[in-house]
Order: structure tokens, then C-alpha cells, then sequence
């Protein structure tokens, strides 16, 4: 044992001599100053780098916000008035596919700068520590750093990395998906568009939780803490949160599902209890609607127990209308089918009506006078404006066809 012992000791203690030899020094100058150069060099492209991000950066966020001040222009005029707002909710679609694009290219810029700048500092910290291990009088000082300071370093810019990482490839899965379709007109590619962001954002904050989570137990974990006391704390912490914000948290579930769903998104028009209008803006809590009185409704989502969305791919209008008790049943519903086919026909109102009758008939008979029914499939959101000319043309049609109008409200129970 002595004699391994001797043998241990005189070759550390030759290495620390040949360590501490002028030629040894030069040559490890030599290393440390070609390293030097070598971390230069490549720090200068990636600065480069950064600057031509920073201008690509400035110019998506200028175009993003020029498409968020359209659409919001757009939302706006949609409230003030309901004949144009099946052509402006088209238009609206329109300007979130094209602001959607570099809105997504804006977040893989910024998702590439802060990995490219990440592993500079990484890169910086381990040639540091290499430097420090090359000399005799620095080598403990490099150890400590390697021993402790380094690894709790290296986990939380690996965790770092690993969440531009997946966050880079989130946005591109993202923008593979909103960009599935057969033109920037789809609705169903709108559609997706208009989820894709918060979609993509809420997964980006999830992953971003569960990375740092494990990188605060791994740093514990080397401070010498035990990570099994902080997830029992950790755990008691968040069922009391839990149980205290249960609303809070059955709201971001409920929007979560919402979005996967594709129950409604911005620009729908919607019904939720006793509440109407366009869906104007939505996160995962809560979802606002504009009214036709300008109101602005803002529910969680917890509260939409029950939704109706009159303009997710088509719309239709049921139509009522009554006529004089003695008039003739059989020429009023021939006068209401040929009054929807000439709309159907004209040229200004071809594209918002499907299907000019899907059925047409008696839906109410009394002393009052008789209901005549009839469904018309149209576009999305134009229903509201073809029910207001079919009413107008039918008035004119039944009174050239000498048939009165009864005193019956043809919604009455």
C-alpha cells in the first residue's frame, strides 16, 4: 500500500512540475490564445446574426402591428352596422391569414435570437472554465466552478434552450397547420388561423413550466436539497390554489377545449344564454362579445354551458310570414319560392345565398290569418341581411299578387 501510495503522490507530483514548466505554460498560452481567437470569431458572426434578427425582428413586429390595427378596424366597423357585415367579416378572415403568417415568422425570430444568444453564453461560461483548468495556480478555482457553479449553469441553459427549441418547433408545427387549405380564402384555413396563436402560446407556456420545474428540482438537487420535501410542499401549495381558484382553473380548461374544438373563434357570431353578437376578442379565461347595441359582453368560459354559433360554415334564415285567412296557400308559397329564386338569381346577392328553399310551406293556420314558413341556407353572417331584402321583396310580391297580409305575428308560440 505504501509503495501505490508512493507511486500516486510522485506522479502527481511530476505532472504538477511538468504542469508549471515554462514550455508547458507557452504551449498551454498557445492553446488559450487560439481558443481566444476561435470564441472571438464566432462570436462576431453570431453578433452579426443577431443584428440582421434584430431588423427582421423590427420589420415583422411593424407588419404585425399594421395587421392588428386593420383587423381592429375591421371589428370595429363590423359593430357599427349589419349590412355590410357578412362582406366585413369575409374581409376580417382575410386580414388575420395574412397577419397570421408574420405573426408566426415574428415568434421563430425571436425563439432563434434568444437560443443564438443562450448558447454564446454558454459557449463563453465553458471556454472560461477550460481556461481556468489549463494553469496550476487556477486549476481549484476552475474545479469549484465545474463542481458546482457549472452544472447548475449548464441545467438551467440547457433548460433555457430547450425551451426556444420547442417552442421553435411548436411555431413551425403551427404554421404547417394554419397554412393547410386551398387558398388565403378558406374559411376553414381563417379558422384555424384565428386559433393557431393562442393554441400555440398556451402550449409554448405549458412546456415552458414543466422544463423550468425540473430544472429548479435538478438545481436543488445539486445544492444538496431534498427535491422529495419540495414536491410535498410543492404539492400541498398547489391543491390549496387549486381548491381556492377552482373557477380559474375551469375557466383555462373550458378555453382550452373551446379552441381545440373549434367551437367559435374571433369574428363568430355567437349565442350564449341571453347574450348575442360577434366574438370580438378570446384567451383562455374569457371570451367577449359585441353586441348589436355596441356592448361590449364579456364570460368566462366556465359560464358557456350551452353556445350557438349561427355562422360557423353556413347560416340559414328561417322565414315566417302571414298571410290573409281567405288568401290562397298554394299561390302564397309558389310567390315566396319564386321571390327567394329571383334573390338567389340576382347578381349582387348570388354569393350569399346556398340554397335559395331548402322547404317551403303552411307552419300556422288560425282566424288571424296563415303563417307560410320557408328555410333559406345562405353564407355565414349573411343571413341577417338577406331575411331583411326577402321580407322587403315579399311584401312587393304579395301585394302584385293581390294577396293581403294577415294580423297573425308569424313568431308568435
Amino acid at each position: 500500500l505504501a509503495d501505490q501510495w508512493r507511486t500516486t503522490l510522485q506522479t502527481a507530483l511530476v505532472n504538477a512540475l511538468q504542469r508549471r514548466q515554462p514550455a508547458r505554460i507557452a504551449r498551454d498560452l498557445g492553446y488559450l490564445w487560439r481558443a481566444g481567437v476561435g470564441l472571438v470569431l464566432i462570436t462576431a458572426a453570431i453578433v452579426i446574426t443577431l443584428v440582421a434578427l434584430r431588423k427582421r425582428v423590427a420589420a415583422l413586429e411593424q407588419r404585425v402591428k399594421a395587421d392588428e390595427r386593420a383587423i381592429d378596424k375591421t371589428q370595429t366597423h363590423e359593430a357599427r352596422a349589419d349590412s355590410t357585415q357578412a362582406h366585413r367579416h369575409r374581409r376580417f378572415l382575410g386580414l388575420a391569414t395574412r397577419a397570421a403568417d408574420p405573426a408566426l415568422a415574428l415568434s421563430t425570430l425571436r425563439a432563434v435570437r434568444g437560443a443564438l444568444i443562450w448558447f454564446l453564453v454558454l459557449l463563453w461560461f465553458a471556454g472560461s472554465v477550460w481556461a481556468l483548468s489549463l494553469f496550476p495556480q487556477t486549476t481549484p478555482l476552475g474545479e469549484e466552478l465545474f463542481a458546482r457553479v457549472t452544472r447548475i449553469v449548464f441545467t438551467w441553459i440547457s433548460a433555457a434552450l430547450l425551451v426556444r427549441i420547442v417552442a421553435m418547433i411548436i411555431a413551425r408545427v403551427a404554421r404547417v397547420y394554419g397554412s393547410k387549405g386551398s387558398g388565403p380564402a378558406n374559411d376553414d384555413r381563417a379558422r384555424r388561423v384565428l386559433r393557431v396563436p393562442t393554441i400555440s402560446n398556451t402550449a409554448v407556456a405549458l412546456s415552458a413550466f414543466v422544463i423550468y420545474f425540473v430544472a429548479i428540482l435538478a438545481t436543488l438537487s445539486l445544492l444538496g436539497i431534498s427535491t422529495g420535501s419540495v414536491l410535498t410542499v410543492g404539492g400541498l401549495v398547489a391543491l390549496a390554489v387549486s381548491l381556492a381558484a377552482q373557477n380559474l382553473v375551469r375557466d383555462f380548461l373550458n378555453g382550452f377545449l373551446v379552441l381545440v374544438e373549434d367551437q367559435y373563434v374571433v369574428g363568430d357570431y355567437i349565442t350564449i344564454g341571453d347574450r348575442s353578437g360577434l366574438v370580438e376578442r378570446m384567451t383562455l379565461r374569457v371570451v367577449q362579445l359585441r353586441d348589436t347595441a355596441g356592448n361590449l359582453v364579456t364570460i368566462p368560459h366556465s359560464a358557456a354551458t350551452e353556445v350557438t354559433n349561427s355562422s360557423r360554415n353556413w347560416s340559414r334564415v328561417d322565414f315566417r310570414i302571414s298571410i290573409d285567412a281567405g288568401a290562397d296557400a298554394h299561390r302564397a308559397i309558389e310567390v315566396l319560392r319564386r321571390t327567394a329564386m329571383e334573390l338567389a338569381g340576382d347578381s349582387h346577392w348570388r354569393n350569399a345565398i346556398v340554397e335559395p328553399v331548402e322547404w317551403a310551406g303552411v307552419d300556422g293556420v288560425s282566424n288571424d290569418g296563415i303563417v307560410v314558413r320557408a328555410s333559406v341556407k345562405t353564407a355565414p353572417l349573411r343571413q341577417f341581411e338577406v331575411k331583411r331584402e326577402l321580407n322587403t321583396r315579399m311584401v312587393e310580391a304579395l301585394r302584385r299578387a293581390g294577396i293581403a297580409l294577415g294580423s297573425k305575428d308569424p313568431y308568435a308560440a
